[in-house]
């Protein structure tokens, strides 16, 4: 959501807020949109334009927070085997071969994200683990920044915030191991300074390793886990130990307990974790299970973490969990407004009354609830911009 900071003096007509630069200008999205719901002004108890009279207030457009959202991207060399389309998962194409690779869907659907909602939230990267190292806890591409202006979400263009994510992504080549533990480590110091809301995407298509301590059995050992064939003859079987160092080494165990903590130390921290399975992590659902309970925000049914079964249900997954953060129907603002008496709430430059049922409260001196209709154009991605006026008449239903 757009917010500007500083007083701006105008002239304010009626209760339907400014005519100056301080009222907001209604967007016109140029993508297709679903059936609207019912309006949220009812004409007949809207004040017409020739019933306004200057209200003699000075207006602003109130600040209220971003939230954050991190994406923790697994670039392990596994990213780069294909991913089926929905076609192929639901027997259209039979025999059909997946369009792209783990790594590009993914980032298609980071990308499509952002786009729609970038202006609204802060958002940062880091690819796990770095292009010249195995295990490592990964390179940051891009820190906590604001989302590009929602001039660009209007156009459809690419703006530059968005523009450098996506060009740090696709110059990287997926390669090494899965160390979410030293990914998730790393993160710390820097998210747990945070003091607004903040979000990790975790989002994997294998288990956590990379533990140089680690030492294991077949059962916990992800090339037996995954059956891994050596040799026409030979397979990574309960028979033999292929984290052996004589084989694939220790450092191909299972990381569970080390994922767990770094998840939960994060928690500790405010920080809460989205765990999304890409195709290829189905043989690790019970680590990813765990991880996403640790987290805060498991999906309330099994599997708890959320796992995708190809590439249009990767996007629809990142994005639906996107907006979730994105169009939160609670609004906290930076301050308090002067007079809540005098303040309106507007969706894409259109007043939005002060309602109960279908439109909005104040929760607390700093957090305003949007309800019923109005919440419902907010979590469908309706509503591009939605602004804060104070300095006018609130207007009720």
């Amino acid at each position: 959501m757009r917010g500007f900071s500083g007083w701006a003096a105008a002239a304010c007509l009626g209760l339907l807020g400014c005519q100056g630069a301080d009222r907001p200008a209604r967007i016109a999205d140029p993508t297709p949109r679903p059936p609207e719901p019912e309006s949220l002004i009812d004409p007949s108890e809207a004040p017409s334009l020739s019933s306004m009279s200057l209200c003699g207030a000075a207006t602003v457009t109130l600040d209220f927070i971003r939230p954050n959202l991190y994406f923790a991207i697994d670039a392990s060399g596994s990213m780069s085997e294909g991913i089926p389309s929905a076609a192929a998962t639901t027997g259209a194409q039979p025999g059909g071969s997946p369009a792209t690779n783990r790594y590009d869907s993914l980032a298609d659907a980071l990308q499509r994200l952002l786009a729609r909602i970038g202006h609204r939230v802060n958002y940062g990267a880091t690819l796990f683990p770095t292009a010249d190292a195995t295990c490592d806890s990964g390179k940051e591409i891009l820190p906590l920044t604001p989302g590009d202006t929602v001039s660009f979400a209007v156009s459809g263009a690419v703006g530059p915030v968005l523009k450098e994510l996506m060009f740090d992504i696709h110059r990287r080549t997926p390669r090494g191991g899965t160390p979410v533990a030293l990914a998730l480590q790393g993160l710390l110091p820097v998210l747990r300074q945070q003091s607004t809301a903040t979000y990790v995407f975790l989002v994997t298509d294998g288990g956590p390793n990379c533990d140089a301590a680690a030492r294991c059995g077949p059962e916990a050992c992800i090339p037996n886990l995954e059956r891994v064939r050596l040799s026409e003859e030979l397979v990574c079987d309960e028979s033999l130990n292929c984290c052996d160092p004589s084989a694939f080494g220790p450092e191909n165990c299972l990381d569970s307990n080390g994922s767990r903590r770094a998840v939960e130390a994060l928690a500790s921290a405010g920080v809460r974790t989205f765990v999304i399975g890409i195709p290829g992590s189905d043989v690790f659902a019970d680590v990813l299970d765990d991880l996403a309970v640790a987290g805060g925000l498991a999906r309330p049914d099994t599997p708890r973490y959320y796992r995708v079964a190809d590439a249009d249900e990767l996007t629809d997954t990142v994005g639906a969990l996107g907006l979730q953060v994105a169009l939160s129907c609670n609004i906290q603002l930076a301050e308090p407004p002067p007079d809540p008496a005098l303040v309106n709430l507007f969706f894409d430059g259109e007043l939005v009354l002060a309602d109960p049922d279908n439109g909005w409260i104040f929760s607390d001196a700093r957090s305003i609830q949007v309800l019923g209709t109005a919440c419902e154009l907010m979590q469908t991605g309706q509503v591009l911009q939605a602004d804060i006026i104070a300095g006018c008449p609130i207007v009720i239903r």
